[in-house]
């Protein structure tokens, strides 16, 4: 039987944190090996995983300084003993069969990784009478590299089981709000097979306060920093792809500047703005615009020509909002 490592991120979430964890606790896969990282949690959230780890010995858990997500993530890789890993969000919550399906589709498939399918909700009530809608996708790393790009494939972390051999040590970048972007195209790259099974198996928690619900900030810029990285990383490994990594590098590039625009008093000077204008005259070359639709090159000439007025006129008619 297949060891799961499941490594659980925990910093002050101590309203959700034990139905997270009684979630992973009541698997019908059990040869699991659970390990919550505390990243120096100032509430009960300690309290409640000494709680656990008490009463389960499958429980291994690690007490840190604060250093982020990134930071407690690769923490976490030091105590992995398992074939395959998975990672779950300290206030998201799994279905009791999410390890079961996750490992038989991977051991049926020979897959590296399994990305099933998830729902947002707000509130517990909304986690009944769902269905997914798709069927079981096979495929090798060129292909759902295409699919992630186009955001077919999901960049988080959390909704796939791993094999451990791929992961080895390639940790998360510190410091990264956007930092599954960073990471998970590089673990597709090392896959020979990826699989996408229609199941609903993981529930993520939508919260109002959450980073990426917040207002704009400078720090939604790193998911534009992962996909200029990612560009080159294409370029070297995937070159059949490299028009899709610029046209959604433009795509992210677009969008963050019009946001931009909106909340133009976090760039009074438009020195943010200037640097978008920057990357996208270093990356998105003729040679992969010329291959577009003819609405997406219009609009990239339009803006490198005049970018506030191009920004202004879409935010005005809701395009790209």
């Amino acid at each position: 039987m297949k060891k799961i490592s499941i490594i659980v991120p925990i910093y002050n979430v101590e309203k959700y944190l034990a139905k997270c964890v009684e979630s992973i606790l009541s698997q019908t896969y059990s040869h699991l090996e659970i390990i919550l990282v505390n990243d120096g949690s100032t509430d009960q959230s300690t309290k409640i995983i000494d709680k656990y780890a008490a009463i389960d010995k499958r429980i291994k858990i690690i007490h840190k300084q604060n250093g982020g997500l990134s930071d407690a993530r690769n923490k976490g890789y030091d105590l992995v003993t398992g074939d395959y890993l998975m990672f779950i969000d300290s206030d998201d919550l799994v279905s009791s069969d999410f390890c079961e399906k996750m490992c038989k589709a991977a051991l049926l498939h020979d897959a590296d990784i399994v990305e099933c399918s998830f729902k947002r909700f707000e509130d517990e009530k909304e986690l009944k009478n769902f269905e997914a809608d798709n069927k079981v996708k096979e495929l090798d790393a060129e292909q759902a590299l295409e699919l992630l790009m186009r955001e077919q494939l999901k960049q988080v972390v959390w909704n796939k089981i791993y094999k451990v051999g791929i992961v080895d040590s390639l940790h998360f970048e510190k410091g990264k709000t956007h930092e599954d972007e960073f990471w998970t195209y590089q673990i597709f790259g090392r896959a020979k097979k990826i699989v996408k099974i229609p199941d609903v198996l993981y529930f993520y928690r939508q919260q109002n306060d959450s980073i990426m619900a917040q207002k704009y900030s400078f720090r939604r810029l790193d998911g534009l920093e992962a996909r200029e990285q990612r560009i080159s990383y294409i370029a070297s490994k995937f070159p059949k792809l490299t028009n899709v990594a610029v046209q959604t590098f433009w795509y992210s590039a677009f969008h963050n500047y019009q946001a931009l625009t909106r909340n133009h008093q976090i760039d009074p000077y438009s020195n943010h703005r200037e640097i978008i204008i920057e990357k996208v005259r270093k990356n998105v070359k003729p040679q992969y615009y010329l291959e577009w639709k003819i609405k997406d090159r219009l609009w990239l000439k339009f803006f490198l020509t005049v970018p506030k007025f191009c920004s202004r006129l879409r935010n005005f008619v809701g395009v790209g909002v």
